[in-house]
């Protein structure tokens, strides 16, 4: 029979659905910042060729666009590695899946929904539990 601190010590380092759920959520989310880039791509080439061979002001077009493709990617990755941390059930990860869905909360409605359920699941006790470090063994 398991005591309460044999159970905590058993299910430290161990991913339950709930958490598989916001790391595969953190995973699409990074997908969509990905197609995002991609596609902000297309007007920061045509700027470009544009600014080549016409007109030099088609740089600054190019730099604005450029610079939010730049910035999607970024979040595409930094979703991407927190999506990782929390498959792996890594401490900093809880809390940097936490602190994106506080900023989520801003987005309506869906980034609401999410973030609210992120902030519910990651901030329960048992759940803050598994993502202890594992000592000892």
């Amino acid at each position: 029979m398991t005591t309460p601190s044999n159970f905590n010590e058993a299910i430290r380092g161990r991913r339950d659905d709930g958490i598989s759920l916001i790391a595969i959520y953190f995973f699409l989310v990074a997908g969509l910042f990905l197609l995002g880039t991609l596609v902000l791509m297309i007007p920061t080439l045509i700027l470009a060729v544009v600014g080549l061979m016409e007109a030099s002001g088609a740089f600054i077009g190019m730099a604005a666009v450029g610079l939010m493709a730049l910035a999607s990617m970024a979040l595409c990755l930094l979703h991407l590695v927190i999506g990782y941390g929390l498959w792996m059930v890594r401490p900093w990860a809880r809390i940097g899946a936490i602190a994106l869905g506080i900023v989520g909360l801003l987005f309506m409605p869906i980034g609401t929904i999410a973030g609210a359920f992120i902030l519910w699941y990651l901030l329960k006790p048992e759940i803050a539990a598994r993502f202890e470090p594992v000592t000892g063994v």
